[in-house]
This record gives structure tokens, sequence and C-alpha cells, in this order.
């Protein structure tokens, strides 16, 4: 059985620690800050997860952008080369053209160069690490013995079963990424109301509801979890956090105390906390699929 190669990439927000027991790799992202180009980087190697939301908080002018053909030229050739297939599980196609790039310039390109290897190009219709969950079920299956088939095929058919619940302390940073549907219901942000949001069945991010206060808003993260997670799945469930490490605490105890489960706690990467702002705070599961979409009216 021909051994694989599982990637993901800087939207995944897998921790060093995470990345390293269950051996996932990824490709970069980057982030351009007043202009410099940065690598988003989830070792924050070069910068500090604190003095990256700083530069949001200062208002200074960031950006993201998608991982680049030589960033998958210089992960995926070597692994080809050495005689691993690869899955790359990729961030939602709605947020990102990364996963587009690969599977039309550089998987065709790559495979010329290696006719017999196999490359999976996977649009896991979610991001952060609801996207890095996927990765980590996909390192389980392979560690079982799953062919690279068998788990590429596992991934398409359970995506829409990772299931996260997020808020922030503002929209304005989802507004000024094109990130966030459904957001015109706030009409723009309303003082002491916090949006919840989830990734629809389209790989959108989509406000379902509104909660009044920090307290009600992390009050309604748990109940989104605890109707989605599926303990019997057996997968972890990890909450993300972007400068907001008492609140993380605070549903990581609830979910304890109530589910009987250790959550992990890890930051929000520079790709998603971009997107989102500091403050930004989010549980992620296996559980129930997620059928619904933007546009559902529901």
């Amino acid at each position: 059985m021909a051994k694989f190669k599982i990637f993901t990439d800087s939207c995944s927000d897998l921790s060093t620690e995470i990345r390293k027991q269950y051996d996932i790799e990824y490709v970069y992202m980057g982030v351009v800050v007043d202009g410099e180009e940065k690598r988003a980087d989830l070792d924050w190697v070069d910068y500090k997860p604190e003095e990256f939301y700083g530069w949001l908080k200062e208002g200074r002018h960031v950006k993201t952008t998608q991982v680049s053909v030589p960033e998958f030229l210089e992960k995926f050739r070597p692994a080809l080369k050495d005689g691993y297939d690869i899955i790359y599980i990729a961030c939602s196609s709605k947020l990102s053209g990364s996963v587009s790039t690969c599977e039309t310039l550089v998987k065709p390109q790559l495979l010329e160069e290696f006719p017999d290897r196999k490359i999976y190009a996977i649009d896991s219709l979610n991001a952060s690490c609801s996207e890095g969950l996927i990765a980590m079920e996909a390192a389980k299956m392979r560690k079982a013995g799953k062919s690279v088939d068998e788990v590429a095929n596992w991934v398409e058919e359970n995506k829409l079963c990772f299931n996260f619940f997020a808020t922030v302390d503002t929209l304005t940073y989802l507004k000024n990424a094109g990130r966030i549907k459904g957001a015109k219901a706030f009409f723009g942000n309303i003082m002491g109301v916090k949006p919840i949001f989830i990734s629809d069945a389209l790989g959108n991010n989509f406000v379902i509801k509104k909660a009044k206060g920090t307290k009600n808003s992390l009050e309604e993260l748990i109940s989104g979890i605890k109707d989605a997670y599926i303990k019997e799945k057996g997968a972890e469930v990890i909450i993300g956090q972007g400068m907001a490490q008492e609140r993380a605490e605070f549903i990581a105890e609830k979910l304890k105390a109530e589910l009987d489960i250790e959550p992990r706690i890890t930051w929000i990467g520079p790709i998603v906390g971009t997107t989102c702002g500091p403050g930004v705070i989010a549980v992620y599961c296996l559980g129930k699929e997620v059928t619904r979409y933007e546009g559902d009216g529901k």
C-alpha cells in the first residue's frame, strides 16, 4: 500500500503540538502588513500572536493571500519524489482560492512529473480548526492503515459533519474582508450585540443569530456544540481564540462539566485572525451533519 502525506494550509489553525502529534504538514498562506509580506505562520516564529493581534488593534492595514504555486511545489514535490501520495485538505473555496490553485495549476504539473503518484485536493467547506479537525481524523485513519483513496473518500463524504460555532467582538473585520453572510440582518454593529456564526453547507461563514452581551454569546457557543457534538465519533473538541483566553477557559470548563470532555485551547492563526479580529472565539467538533445554508431563510 502506498504511503501518503496529509497537508492542510495556514487556515487550519493547527498548533505545532497538534501537527506533530498527528504528523500533519501545511502549506503557507500569507499576510501583508502595511505592504510588508509575511508568512501566515502557525508556529508564530516570525512574530508572536500578541504582536499580530496588536497590529489589528492598532488599525494597521493587514490583508491575507492564498497559497502560491511556488509554495505548493516546494512542499509537494519532495514528498512525491520520496514516493508519497498527497491529500491536501484545503480551506473552503468560498473563503480562499487555494484549493482551485492546487487543483488547476499545481496538480496537473506534478502528476506529469510523477505519473505514478496520487494527489487529492479536497475543498473542506470549512475553515480554522474545523478544517484542522478533518485533517486530524484523516491522520487517525492513516495510522489505522487506511489507503489514500479510502481516506480521501471518507473526507469527501463526512466533511459537512465538522461543525463550528463562533463569535467576534465586532463584525468590522469580517465585513471588510467580505467573509460573512447574513450580516445584513445586523444593520451594522449594534452596541452590546454579538453575532453567532457557523460554516454553512456551502462553505460560507453565516450569521445564524444574535446574542446580547459576551456571557450570552459564550453560552450560545456552548449550546451549539452541545447540540452538534457526537461523542461516539471520538474526535477532539477544540476551542480557538484570538486574545480571548479567559473566555476560552470558561467554555472549556463548562464543556468539561457538561459533556465530560477535555477541549484543547489553541490560538486562532493569522489568516482567520485577520478576517475576524481580536476577541474572536470559536468551538469546533465532529458531530451532526451541517445542512443549513445561506439563503435558506432560517
